[in-house]
């Protein structure tokens, strides 16, 4: 089976490859390496990945009309006043209007975040300016050399206890820049079971690429 990618020249020392969700193939190398030898080397890793992706598509994309919220789907019911039911994971939607829905969204995460970057950044010994909520592209969340923190909104789908986790890895940014031994070292006294999180982390984004409703909700103006 041949493999269709996307070759990308750049001014760096080592090369890599990025599959995305979609399934998309991005081949990133040096000028003098031969991307053809790459594939060769990795095709096993990348049909292997390729397959993955194909597995979480069929698990996910059945709840594609649902909210994950918190770790869990949630139903979306018009309903004459706006509520969240936990308990049967149930969103009441006047009219279908997502603007209300992102507004609230935006709320509870700005509330939580209020708090747990105030409470991990003194346990953390670090100081911090400003906290932003905005949908990101890429990244749950990043850390301005100025000591701003921007957190993606898509957090809200995750459950809390990896939102900590993530606010923990910007914070400790602070502290140690890059990710090397050092870095891990110190995540690691934090958050213990931070390899588990990397990789539920990685499970959720596939879940929000496919899921319609987050998909709406980066369109809507609140």
């Amino acid at each position: 089976m041949g493999l269709n990618y996307e070759v990308i020249v750049r001014n760096i020392k080592h090369s890599r490859i990025e599959i995305r969700p979609d399934g998309k193939i991005k081949v990133i190398v040096p000028p003098n390496q031969n991307p053809e030898e790459l594939i060769k080397r990795k095709r096993g890793w990348i049909e292997k990945k390729l397959a993955e992706i194909e597995e979480f598509k069929k698990q996910f994309s059945q709840f594609s009309d649902k909210l994950l919220l918190n770790g869990e789907f949630y139903e979306i019911i018009n309903g004459e006043k706006f509520s969240v039911n936990l308990k049967f994971k149930v969103v009441f939607l006047p009219d279908n209007d997502l603007r209300v829905l992102k507004r609230w969204l935006k709320n509870q995460l700005r509330e939580e975040l209020d708090f747990k970057v105030r409470l991990f950044a003194s346990i953390l010994g670090v100081k911090y300016r400003k906290i932003y909520i905005r949908f990101q592209r890429t990244k749950w969340a990043s850390c301005s050399k100025k000591g701003n923190l921007s957190f993606n909104l898509m957090l809200m789908a995750l459950p809390e206890s990896l939102r900590d986790y993530i606010v923990i890895h910007e914070l400790a940014h602070m502290r140690i820049p890059r990710h090397g031994s050092q870095f891990w070292g110190l995540i690691g006294e934090y958050y213990p079971e931070y390899k588990e999180a990397e990789k539920k982390l990685k499970t959720f984004w596939l879940a929000l690429e496919w899921n319609e409703v987050w998909k709406k909700l980066r369109e809507t103006k609140a």
